[in-house]
């Protein structure tokens, strides 16, 4: 059997799309939650209890009404994807044992841990330096070399 673990689960992936659609379609009125579902193909279900967590983890407006929708509650150079999977996922965590030294017996003599670390702190920096202003940057780019 072949498995595969997502380290970005659909659900983060999901967010990330909504919060592109909310920066490149900011304007004075905000989007509703229907229009992102129909246009980025994702599951009612999931759109609302993601937005919900956005909301709750300050990266997302919501406005109640027959007008109402939701709109970027921070600047998109302010949204990295590291926040966004916490905000959706938790921490991101290789292993237990990089979180909580009382989670690995053998530590800290483990010759995995150390190496285990490295791979959590660069994977933990890179994610933090993708922030959704450099995401819409490139995805306005590639839209204007299809059209030409």
């Amino acid at each position: 059997m072949n498995k595969q673990v997502q380290l970005i689960k659909s659900d983060t992936d999901y967010a990330m799309r909504m919060l592109v659609y909310l920066a490149l379609n900011s304007g004075p009125a905000p989007v509703s939650a229907a229009t992102m579902v129909k246009i980025q193909k994702i599951p009612k279900y999931f759109a609302y209890k993601i937005l919900q967590k956005l909301c709750k983890a300050n990266m997302v407006r919501s406005f109640k009404g027959p007008k109402g929708g939701f709109s970027l509650a921070k600047e998109p150079q302010q949204i990295t994807l590291l926040d966004v999977m916490e905000a959706i996922q938790g921490p991101l965590m290789i292993r237990p044992c990089l979180l909580d030294d009382n989670a690995c017996p053998v530590r800290p003599s483990c010759p995995v841990s150390a190496w285990l670390q490295r791979l959590q702190k660069s994977l933990q920096a890179s994610m933090q330096s993708l922030t959704l202003a450099r995401i819409t940057s490139a995805t306005e780019n590639e839209m204007r070399q299809r059209l030409l």
